[in-house]
């Protein structure tokens, strides 16, 4: 079994029974825990990281479609990144590295070495003040680690009407956001829609770091169904292929000399179709070898655009050309 063939099967793995240990998946793989470990380590570096509650599992699939962004955003989101990166979290700070690393993968440009304050100072549309305050004030008791008091509004009201939390994360949910948060009240850790909340108020106090790995297990949805993950091999040649070498597209499990120069990526995506941009936008230095439905897809569209960029001639009402127009037959 070739190592990519093996990084799909401790994906689908991952996928299919979640909570195994590492002996049982070394096992199934036919590896040791120690080439386990560092399976891992690359699934996580290709964009689909595992983490450990009761055996291993798999963070639903986060890999968003390719992203058209111009050069001045990407700077500004490299600028933040940095600005944010001596602030973050173990777990926040890797997450910060991969992505600028991605973005340096596309810039030309790099960020001047000090750059000016106004520079970071996104200014984006306040959709609901109330929510942005109610984000403002928790944001600063995560950072400053002081404990809050959260007052439900009368419509999400259940129970009591506030709680006295420690708040540790807010995470970025369909409905909104979710505050995962300490409650002294019932002595576990919850999940608390903001959107339920009328007001925050921060203590004077502190409280104490809690662990990554307790944290863990409420960050990721508890049984969501996980994907189909498909198995995708593009070869690669100059001069993309050199680029490549160093900086590997998303998704990317490992890479092999192909013929004449050319480089052979197995990658991993959920959706095989969100790639056709960016192979289009690779010209002929691309060519997808499996899976045959992205291969034919690839081929129906440049059919395609060959056939409607063909050269004929114009038909022009009265036989006459247009002004300014070359009266000669196209070649």
């Amino acid at each position: 079994m070739s190592r990519s063939e093996r990084l799909v099967k401790l994906l689908t793995l991952l996928q299919s029974r979640p909570g195994m240990e590492a002996g049982g998946l070394a096992r199934a793989c036919a590896i040791s825990q120690r080439t386990l470990r560092r399976d891992l380590d690359a699934l996580t570096a290709a964009g689909f990281p595992v983490y450990f509650d009761h055996g291993y599992r798999l963070t639903a699939a986060a890999l968003l479609p390719p992203v058209t962004l111009t050069v001045d955003e990407a700077l500004t989101l490299r600028l933040a990144a940095q600005a944010a990166a001596p602030r973050a979290g173990s777990i926040a700070a890797r997450s910060l590295t991969l992505a600028t690393d991605k973005l340096q993968q596309v810039l030309a440009t790099r960020p001047p070495e000090d750059p000016l304050e106004g520079q970071l100072a996104l200014e984006l549309p306040v959709q609901d003040p109330r929510t942005e305050a109610l984000l403002a004030a928790l944001t600063t008791a995560i950072a400053e680690r002081h404990p809050v008091k959260l007052t439900y509004s009368p419509a999400a009201r259940r129970g009591s009407p506030s709680r006295r939390v420690d708040p540790y994360r807010l995470l970025a949910v369909r409905a909104g956001w979710d505050l995962v948060a300490y409650c002294h009240d019932r002595r576990r850790i919850m999940r608390i829609p903001v959107n339920h909340l009328r007001e925050v108020s921060m203590s004077r106090r502190r409280f104490r770091p809690v662990a990554a790995r307790l944290l863990e297990r409420h960050l990721h949805p508890g049984n969501a169904p996980l994907p189909a993950f498909q198995r995708i091999r593009i070869a690669y040649r100059s001069p993309v292929a050199e680029a490549l070498k160093e900086h590997p597209p998303v998704g990317a499990l490992m890479w092999e000399e192909g013929p004449e120069g050319s480089v052979i990526f197995t990658l991993v995506a959920v959706r095989t179709m969100d790639l056709v941009p960016w192979l289009l936008s690779c010209g002929e230095a691309v060519e997808v070898l499996e899976p045959a439905d992205l291969r034919q897809e690839i081929r129906r569209i440049t059919r395609a655009m060959a056939a409607r960029h063909t050269l004929e001639p114009v038909s022009v009402q009265g036989g006459q050309p247009p002004p300014d127009s070359d009266s000669r037959s196209p070649v």
